[in-house]
């Protein structure tokens, strides 16, 4: 009985079987880049394969990345060697994680696969759905699958989204978890996390080389949007001098989010707690002049950025123009779960605008343009007598 699989990466040729793999991907690039070699060398090594994908690999794009890369894919799907679902249809997004069932059902899942001839069992599953009120449970999944995999022939890989972990929800995958999969220099490695004694020697080596990988990825992608406020700010800026005022106000934020996003080193702030934290100097004593109402919502790293960005926009505007500038005016922010997704409304009353606004200001184009290319957002955005209107529906998926 052979006792390895082949992965298919470049550079790890082969595991144990009864692997418990767990991939932190940045991009659509690292989904397909893994996924795609991952399952051809389970169909052709005569295993039963299972994906479970979402956005930014749905089932459809990773289908054709697979039809292009296994010349007879359609017959093996046909076949249901391979079965590849939207994560929509086989996990209950919105409801509680039933650990001991969701195990239970993989398991029996190799047991079948065997039974019908198949040399073993092979599955991926982007984790993008979780919420954070679910990661608990989930996590106890993850422990009980690599209990349960153990003298099976089976192999199981876990994707999960660096934008949306914070060092500690590293830490929690990297321990329930027998092998971490990375690049190495156009390549993979695969570092051993639990199980023997080198794994257990360099375990603090292999975490904090994730949380500076992590690290990385973060300050590159806040230098990008500082580098993409900057010239925004200079094309829509008057004068050096409203450039400066303009161009650090928006710093601020970004920096206001950032201490929010690591308080707690959790990688994730709460609607609520970033809503509060850009209007809490316009309250007044009777507190009528701003609400803030709605559900406890949590954001990851990459909403929660262009979210405050957003809310400072709306501020901004707000101060300068509106219900929050001298002339008074009233703010009510709220916000709620609908069918797929948030939908918060910023709304000012009893402004009086004579006209709306000439010109495409920043905070604008925030709104209309950059929200729906980071977030998948709709908006809307009214500006009527009493005041500003806008409307902003993102997935929750997504956040």
């Amino acid at each position: 009985m052979m006792d390895y699989t082949p992965v298919g990466l470049a550079g790890i040729d082969e595991l144990p079987w009864g692997s418990h793999l767990c991939q932190f991907f940045a991009s659509v690039d690292d989904l397909r880049e893994t996924i795609v070699p991952y399952f051809k060398a389970g169909l052709e090594n005569d295993e039963r394969c299972l994906l479970v994908a979402m956005d930014p690999l749905g089932a459809e794009d990773a289908r054709s990345a697979l039809r292009a890369a296994v010349g007879d894919f359609d017959r093996r799907e046909l076949a249901k060697q391979i079965e590849i679902h939207d994560v929509r249809t086989w996990y209950d997004a919105g409801g509680v994680i039933d650990a001991e069932r969701m195990a239970g059902g993989l398991l029996r899942s190799e047991e079948q696969s065997r039974a019908d001839g198949y040399n073993g069992f092979r599955t991926n599953g982007n984790t993008g759905w979780l919420r954070r009120e679910q990661w608990t449970n989930f996590q106890d999944y993850e422990t009980r699958v690599s209990l349960g995999l153990k003298g099976r022939r089976m192999i199981s890989m876990c994707s999960y989204c660096m934008d949306s972990c914070g060092p500690r929800d590293v830490l929690d995958v990297v321990r329930r978890h027998d092998v971490t999969v990375g690049r190495d220099r156009g390549g993979w490695t695969a570092v051993a996390t639990s199980g023997d004694e080198v794994a257990r020697r360099s375990a603090t080596e292999q975490r904090l080389s994730l949380l500076v990988q992590e690290l990385e990825h973060r300050i590159k992608n806040s230098l990008a949007t500082v580098q993409a406020l900057a010239g925004s700010t200079i094309r829509s800026a008057r004068s050096l001098d409203e450039f400066g005022k303009s161009f650090n106000g928006r710093i601020e934020a970004l920096a206001r989010t950032h201490s929010m996003l690591i308080a707690g080193d959790q990688g994730h702030v709460v609607l609520r707690e970033l809503v509060e934290n850009e209007l809490a100097m316009y309250g007044d004593e009777k507190a009528d002049r701003v609400t803030i109402a709605g559900p406890d919502i949590v954001l990851s790293a990459q909403p929660a950025m262009a979210f405050g960005m957003a809310l400072h926009e709306l501020t901004t505007n707000a101060v300068k123009h509106g219900a929050l500038s001298a002339r008074g005016g009233k703010l009510e922010v709220v916000w709620r779960r609908i069918a797929d997704g948030l939908a918060f409304e910023w709304i000012e009353k009893d402004v009086y605008l004579l006209a709306q606004p000439a010109r495409m200001g920043f905070g604008t184009q925030l709104l209309r343009r950059l929200l729906p290319h980071q977030l998948g957002a709709r908006v809307d955005m009214n500006f009527d007598s009493g005041g500003l209107r806008a409307k902003i529906e993102i997935p929750l998926d997504r956040a």
